[in-house]
């Protein structure tokens, strides 16, 4: 009997300490909006706080943060950037925006690498202003 006693708080602290599964960033736009179809199925609040949509998040910001590694490059070398975009932060683009993006991507183009799909709405999404 005392042995369930003390076994209870011990058995309730290592439940508690277990490591919550986080899903790996998806790779590809295929598991991208796999995920984000996953969330859409939780519900806004469920989505907002999984580590689901944390894992979307640092797909996107790590697909961001290598677009405008790209685009210094290509200013570095004297190249002309692939697009114009506002300064990291003003791009104005939800999680929303760039899966409707993701979506209209052909069947045959979901196999594409995220930061590779991600760049590429950045250049259609904001063009360069052309010279006069």
């Amino acid at each position: 009997m005392i042995g369930i006693a003390i076994l209870a708080p011990a058995l309730l602290a290592t439940q508690a300490a277990a490591p919550v599964a986080v899903p790996a960033p998806p790779e590809t736009v295929a598991e991208f909006l796999a995920q984000a179809d996953a969330l859409l199925a939780a519900g806004n609040e469920a989505a907002a706080t999984s580590p689901q949509a944390d894992a979307i998040r640092s797909a996107l910001q790590q697909a961001a943060m290598a677009y405008r590694a790209s685009l210094a490059e290509a200013v570095q070398r004297g190249a002309p950037p692939a697009s114009c975009p506002p300064p990291p932060g003003q791009a104005q683009l939800s999680l929303g925006d760039i899966t409707e993006l993701f979506r209209a991507f052909p069947d045959a183009n979901r196999p594409m690498p995220v930061t590779t799909a991600f760049a590429l709405v950045m250049t259609l999404r904001f063009p360069c202003p052309t010279p006069p």
